[in-house]
């Protein structure tokens, strides 16, 4: 056995539990639809960093400041009766929480959230009082003390039959009333009530989830990115799909909300680091799954005059000294302003647009050092390699051989305005290094 095996606690190695929220594909593809809203929100929200699918909690969110939600989604048909304190233990998922809270050991900054579209009991002290209850600063204290009390005998009755390996095993009883709650346990329901939040009010159900998410998240999201040409309804179902497979797609299923809410746990276990990775989604991934009923953003937007991108001196000097000819030169200097406009124009305005071009920045100049060498070795040494290099660049610069990505779809010619735009910046040159400032413009 791998040492690392080991180093995996207990409930990753057993499956979950049926329970009434994830026995039909239709409501497995509710689960992912909820968990799309946490991506999205990824797009115009710079606090969210990634979010995990997981298996006995559907889906985990990672926030930048070191904050984690797990977050449990349970889908309630519309003919079965409102959700009592009792079905939101059981069968709403209250217990799963508790218990990965608990494996969490009650960590600061482990938050709890609770999804359904099941409407709550409103009877005195029952489910729409408990959500009420829930919080740090809960809109409703009075009464606390005894839903507490009932959650607590809820989740150790369901001890006897659910093996919660944090939840503690009392005596089986014949009435509910007569279990013998261990000492401290419903402080400890308490605290948990407290990093808990139950999402009920808006969640649409299964039938209308598709639509609301579309107008209400994607729609916004596209336009706040400039976004033009997205085809929107084939981009929300790749989305949905690539969640669906980071939720199911591999062998092994095990909780890893204790693991991903203290990452120090996970850092020296490759198993564990793996097995994180591959459900994870961050706002790349979303990007990724963006579909466009045209190819491309035009080079220059329809109707607007191209302009002049500012600077471009240093450009010209260097394309002069490698002797690249005067026309390419001058095409050099378009697809510069290309590139200047397109990036003005369709970038998203978040603060996540800097680690992006900073990425796609350091691919280009990364292929400019090899068009480069290329060139230099098939010119031969102490002879200008610009002409040769600048072809290189031509054929090598093409999105699909780009693995950064943008806020928007790019074409070749905005690569190669990119580079031109680095070269212009000194990131380098089309000849042995010079002292731009000191050689006159051509």
């Amino acid at each position: 056995m791998d040492d690392d095996d080991d180093f995996v606690h207990p409930i990753f190695r057993s499956a979950p539990g049926e329970d009434s929220g994830s026995d039909t594909l239709g409501l497995y593809r509710f689960q992912a639809e909820i968990a799309a809203q946490a991506c999205l929100a990824m797009l115009t929200h710079e606090d969210i960093e990634y979010v995990v699918c997981e298996w006995h909690e559907d889906f985990v969110v990672g926030f930048k400041d070191g904050r984690v939600e797990l977050v449990s989604v349970k889908h309630r048909q519309y003919r079965r009766t409102l959700w009592n304190v009792g079905d939101l233990c059981k069968d709403g998922g209250l217990a799963h929480l508790f218990n990965s809270w608990r494996a969490c050991g009650g960590a600061s900054n482990v938050q709890l959230r609770l999804t359904t579209n099941g409407a709550l009991n409103t009877s005195k002290n029952n489910a729409a009082a408990l959500a009420r209850m829930c919080g740090s600063d809960p809109e409703v204290t009075d009464g606390i003390d005894t839903v507490a009390k009932a959650i607590a005998q809820y989740f150790l009755k369901i001890r006897w039959k659910q093996p919660y390996s944090n939840i503690p095993v009392v005596p089986e009883v014949a009435r509910m009333a007569d279990i013998a709650i261990p000492d401290g346990f419903i402080a400890t329901i308490k605290a948990f009530m407290a990093v808990l939040h139950i999402d009920f009010e808006k969640v649409p159900s299964a039938r209308f989830v598709t639509d609301v998410n579309i107008q209400q998240l994607l729609r916004p999201a596209i336009a706040s990115l400039g976004l033009d040409h997205v085809d929107v309804e084939t981009t929300y179902r790749r989305l949905v799909e690539r969640i669906e497979k980071a939720n199911r797609g591999e062998g092994e299923r095990g909780q890893l909300a204790e693991y991903i809410a203290n990452p120090s746990r996970a850092r020296y276990n490759t198993q564990m680091q793996h097995r994180i990775a591959r459900r994870t989604l961050y706002r790349s991934s979303v990007l990724e799954e963006i579909v466009y009923s045209r190819l491309t953003v035009p080079t220059f937007a329809r109707g607007q005059l191209p302009v002049s991108a500012p600077g471009g001196a240093n450009l010209r000097k260097k394309l002069a000294r490698g002797l690249v000819p005067p026309d390419e030169a001058a095409h050099a200097e378009k697809l510069r302003s290309a590139w200047y406009l397109a990036w003005a124009q369709h970038r998203s305005g978040l603060p996540g647009d800097i680690t992006d071009l900073a990425n796609m920045r350091l691919e280009v100049a990364a292929t400019a050092f090899e068009c480069r060498e290329h060139a230099q070795n098939a010119t031969g040494e102490g002879r200008p390699y610009g002409a040769r290099m600048n072809r290189l660049l031509t054929q090598q610069l093409t999105p699909e051989q780009m693995s950064a990505a943008l806020p928007f779809k790019i074409n070749k010619m905005h690569l190669r305005g990119l580079a031109y735009q680095l070269c212009d910046e000194c990131e380098f040159y089309f000849s042995e290094w010079f002292d731009v400032a000191g050689e006159e413009a051509s």
